[in-house]
């Protein structure tokens, strides 16, 4: 008689699990559902009702913004805001960038 091992993928599964982590059916602010096409995605409580900025820079823009980050205790997020309504406030309009 020999006995079935567990299937890699259930081993995985099951060690991917987080142990501790509250189930998402108990949260208490409510994420959007968004629907595009077939696909049905959810948004953090916190994203909802903001639209994301991109750009396409040099390594080493990266590199020095995360350095500024650290000796400032910055995000970049926070830094591209600053940049962003000195940017307006140079353009006469209301620096409104969170």
């Amino acid at each position: 008689m020999t006995t079935k091992k567990p299937s890699l993928a259930a081993a995985l599964r099951q060690k991917s699990e987080p142990k501790d982590t509250m189930p998402i059916s108990t949260r208490t602010e409510p994420a959007e559902a968004i629907v595009s096409g077939n696909r049905t995605t959810t948004t953090a409580p916190n994203r909802i009702g903001k639209k994301s900025i991109t750009g396409w820079f040099d390594a080493e823009v990266l590199k020095q913004l995360k350095m500024i980050g650290l000796e400032h205790d910055m995000s970049i997020q926070q830094m591209v805001g600053d940049a962003l309504n000195d940017f307006f406030a140079k353009h006469g309009k209301s620096q409104i960038a969170k």
